[in-house]
């Protein structure tokens, strides 16, 4: 990988994300450029057919630090992001989903996090993600077993909530998770050095569970951080459509993840 010599590089997909790239990248240039943190912002476009493109090209034209590479296809959530992470030239890199939405201070913040918390073997800070009218997400879990999308699928709430949640997540203290969901991550470029990069045989999920397994594996912690809040307009494909052909790769994936790491799991 590059040598840091910036600050912090915002990684994000785009995939027919004209409904909400707009805000998320005003969102993040604002705060970026109010933070006082040398920065670039790379956008991996995974075959749009939208007005994505268009909107991308706008900001490439006027923002100099906005890097945007179009695929020409859908090549799911690993492969891309691998190439953004592999030119990332900063010290600390942000992967965001494009439907999120950063306030202001939040990256400052999540930077001075790293020397807030309590340990020197932070692998990613995860902050509270809320829903646009404001409801709690609980994107801070533990790993996902064969149990836990049996609850989720047939909607056993009681069940799930029981076997997945993290008491510490539910009231909103800084605590050590299982894993993370990676529409917000936080983490030193230098992890990936020793970790490794997101598996690229899983397309689309548990891309973010696998590679958090690993974390763990090697000696660092995965931190859920309420103090920051961002807003995320999350999309649910694979629980709308468990049965299309997204939801079946994520079986795919959730089948790799399980033979990967049953040891972790068991």
């Amino acid at each position: 990988m590059n040598n840091s010599d910036l600050d912090i590089s915002i990684i994000s997909l785009t995939w027919n994300s004209e409904k909400y790239v707009k805000k998320f990248l005003d969102s993040i240039l604002e705060d970026l450029k109010e933070s006082g943190l040398s920065y670039e912002v790379i956008i991996i476009d995974n075959g749009s057919k939208d007005s994505t493109l268009k909107i991308l090209e706008e900001y490439r034209s006027r923002e100099p630090n906005f890097i945007y590479i179009p695929l020409g296809k859908n090549t799911g959530t690993t492969f891309s992001r691998n190439i953004g992470i592999r030119i990332a030239r900063g010290k600390y890199i942000g992967i965001l989903d494009s439907d999120t939405m950063v306030p202001k201070g939040t990256i400052k913040k999540i930077i001075d996090a790293f020397q807030e918390i309590p340990s020197n073997r932070i692998g990613i800070i995860h902050p509270k993600l809320v829903y646009p009218d404001g409801t709690f997400q609980e994107s801070a879990r533990r790993f996902p077993t064969f149990w836990i999308k049996v609850a989720r699928l047939m909607g056993w709430e009681r069940i799930r909530k029981k076997l997945e949640s993290i008491e510490e997540v539910l009231n909103e203290k800084i605590t050590t998770v299982d894993y993370a969901i990676s529409a917000a991550w936080f983490l030193k470029r230098s992890v990936f050095d020793e970790v490794g990069l997101l598996d690229e045989k899983i397309f689309y999920a548990p891309e973010d569970a696998e590679f958090c397994a690993r974390l763990w594996r090697k000696g660092y912690e995965v931190w859920y951080y309420p103090k920051v809040t961002i807003i995320h307009d999350a999309q649910r494909i694979t629980k709308k459509k468990p049965f299309s052909k997204l939801g079946i790769l994520h079986i795919l994936g959730l089948l790799r993840f399980w033979v990967k790491h049953h040891r972790i799991l068991s």
